[in-house]
Protein backbone atom coordinates (compact mmCIF):
# COMPACT_ATOMS: atom_id res chain seq x y z
CA UNK A 1 0.00 0.00 0.00
CA UNK A 2 1.09 3.19 -1.07
CA UNK A 3 2.11 6.27 1.71
CA UNK A 4 -1.52 7.92 1.85
CA UNK A 5 -2.87 4.31 2.45
CA UNK A 6 -0.43 3.59 5.44
CA UNK A 7 -1.22 6.83 6.86
CA UNK A 8 -4.96 6.47 7.32
CA UNK A 9 -4.09 3.04 8.81
CA UNK A 10 -2.07 4.50 11.50
CA UNK A 11 -4.35 7.98 12.10
CA UNK A 12 -7.19 5.98 12.01
CA UNK A 13 -5.88 3.19 14.38
CA UNK A 14 -7.14 0.45 11.62
CA UNK A 15 -4.31 -2.43 12.72
CA UNK A 16 -5.06 -1.60 16.75
CA UNK A 17 -9.12 -1.43 16.29
CA UNK A 18 -9.64 -4.02 13.77
CA UNK A 19 -12.30 -2.46 12.10
CA UNK A 20 -12.78 -0.69 8.97
CA UNK A 21 -14.37 2.79 7.94
CA UNK A 22 -17.45 0.95 7.55
CA UNK A 23 -17.36 -1.40 10.58
CA UNK A 24 -16.14 -4.71 9.15
CA UNK A 25 -13.64 -6.48 11.13
CA UNK A 26 -10.55 -7.01 10.11
CA UNK A 27 -9.88 -11.18 9.37
CA UNK A 28 -6.61 -12.47 9.98
CA UNK A 29 -4.15 -11.54 7.28
CA UNK A 30 -6.92 -9.40 5.57
CA UNK A 31 -5.47 -7.60 3.16
CA UNK A 32 -6.20 -3.78 3.62
CA UNK A 33 -7.00 -1.82 0.25
CA UNK A 34 -7.52 2.32 -0.17
CA UNK A 35 -11.23 3.26 -1.61
CA UNK A 36 -11.22 6.10 -3.37
CA UNK A 37 -13.68 8.51 -1.77
CA UNK A 38 -14.92 11.70 -3.79
CA UNK A 39 -12.86 11.09 -6.98
CA UNK A 40 -12.98 7.61 -8.22
CA UNK A 41 -9.62 5.97 -9.25
CA UNK A 42 -11.89 5.66 -12.94
CA UNK A 43 -11.92 9.31 -13.11
CA UNK A 44 -8.35 9.64 -12.10
CA UNK A 45 -8.84 10.09 -8.41
CA UNK A 46 -6.01 11.13 -6.53
CA UNK A 47 -4.49 8.36 -4.04
CA UNK A 48 -4.59 10.84 -0.96
CA UNK A 49 -5.46 10.99 2.52
CA UNK A 50 -8.21 13.74 1.80
CA UNK A 51 -9.24 11.18 -1.30
CA UNK A 52 -9.70 7.82 0.60
CA UNK A 53 -10.81 5.64 3.24
CA UNK A 54 -9.16 1.78 4.51
CA UNK A 55 -11.56 -0.81 3.59
CA UNK A 56 -11.31 -4.71 4.13
CA UNK A 57 -10.29 -6.27 0.39
CA UNK A 58 -11.97 -9.63 1.17
CA UNK A 59 -15.69 -7.61 2.00
CA UNK A 60 -16.49 -4.45 2.76
CA UNK A 61 -14.61 -3.04 -0.57
CA UNK A 62 -16.03 -5.25 -2.86
CA UNK A 63 -19.96 -5.25 -1.46
CA UNK A 64 -19.67 -1.42 -1.23
CA UNK A 65 -19.15 -1.34 -5.50
CA UNK A 66 -21.94 -3.85 -5.73
CA UNK A 67 -24.21 -1.65 -3.83
CA UNK A 68 -22.79 1.33 -6.02
CA UNK A 69 -23.72 -0.77 -8.81
CA UNK A 70 -27.40 -1.91 -7.41
CA UNK A 71 -28.35 1.28 -5.58
CA UNK A 72 -26.14 4.16 -6.14
CA UNK A 73 -28.24 6.57 -3.80
CA UNK A 74 -27.52 3.66 -1.18
CA UNK A 75 -24.14 3.82 -1.62
CA UNK A 76 -23.93 7.98 -1.85
CA UNK A 77 -25.27 7.63 1.58
CA UNK A 78 -22.25 4.88 2.76
CA UNK A 79 -19.92 7.47 0.87
CA UNK A 80 -21.16 10.54 2.99
CA UNK A 81 -20.70 8.80 6.44
CA UNK A 82 -17.10 7.68 5.80
CA UNK A 83 -16.44 11.21 4.40
CA UNK A 84 -17.94 12.58 7.88
CA UNK A 85 -15.61 9.86 9.47
CA UNK A 86 -12.62 11.65 7.49
CA UNK A 87 -13.68 14.94 8.56
CA UNK A 88 -13.96 13.99 12.18
CA UNK A 89 -10.36 12.12 12.07
CA UNK A 90 -11.98 9.43 13.91
CA UNK A 91 -14.28 5.91 13.00
CA UNK A 92 -17.50 7.32 14.74
CA UNK A 93 -19.61 5.02 16.55
CA UNK A 94 -22.92 7.01 15.35
CA UNK A 95 -21.54 7.18 11.73
CA UNK A 96 -21.08 3.19 12.06
CA UNK A 97 -24.19 1.99 13.03
CA UNK A 98 -25.65 4.82 10.27
CA UNK A 99 -23.63 2.84 7.61
CA UNK A 100 -24.82 -0.69 9.42
CA UNK A 101 -28.59 0.46 9.04
CA UNK A 102 -27.92 1.23 4.96
CA UNK A 103 -26.59 -2.33 4.61
CA UNK A 104 -29.44 -3.56 6.49
CA UNK A 105 -31.84 -1.65 4.28
CA UNK A 106 -29.83 -2.83 0.84
CA UNK A 107 -30.55 -6.54 1.74
CA UNK A 108 -33.56 -6.18 3.00
CA UNK A 109 -34.51 -4.08 -0.52
CA UNK A 110 -32.33 -6.24 -2.57
CA UNK A 111 -31.53 -9.59 -1.19
CA UNK A 112 -34.99 -10.64 0.22
CA UNK A 113 -36.14 -10.08 -3.25
CA UNK A 114 -33.47 -11.55 -5.33
CA UNK A 115 -33.31 -8.28 -6.79
CA UNK A 116 -29.39 -7.80 -6.58
CA UNK A 117 -28.21 -9.04 -10.14
CA UNK A 118 -24.64 -9.62 -8.50
CA UNK A 119 -22.66 -12.50 -6.43
CA UNK A 120 -23.38 -11.54 -2.84
CA UNK A 121 -20.72 -13.69 -0.68
CA UNK A 122 -21.54 -14.76 2.76
CA UNK A 123 -18.39 -12.90 3.82
CA UNK A 124 -19.97 -9.64 3.03
CA UNK A 125 -22.60 -9.87 5.07
CA UNK A 126 -20.58 -10.86 8.24
CA UNK A 127 -20.62 -7.90 10.52
CA UNK A 128 -19.20 -7.18 14.14
CA UNK A 129 -22.52 -7.37 16.54
CA UNK A 130 -23.53 -3.70 17.65
CA UNK A 131 -22.17 -4.22 21.24
CA UNK A 132 -18.73 -4.60 19.77
CA UNK A 133 -18.63 -1.65 17.43
CA UNK A 134 -16.04 0.79 18.83
CA UNK A 135 -17.03 3.25 21.15
CA UNK A 136 -14.31 6.25 21.26
CA UNK A 137 -12.83 7.50 24.62
CA UNK A 138 -11.32 11.16 24.58
CA UNK A 139 -8.80 11.64 26.89
CA UNK A 140 -9.04 15.26 28.23
CA UNK A 141 -5.19 16.64 28.61
CA UNK A 142 -4.31 18.17 31.98
CA UNK A 143 -4.57 21.54 31.81
CA UNK A 144 -1.58 23.61 32.92
CA UNK A 145 -2.75 26.93 34.97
Amino acid sequence: MKEPGINLIKKFHIDKKKIDFMGYEMKENEILTFHHLLIPSCQKGPYEEWNGVILCGSSSHPYLHIIEGTDYDMFLSITSEMLDELIKGYLDRENLLRIRDILNCFEKEYLDECLCNYKIKEDYLIRPSIDKILTRKRVMKKQVD
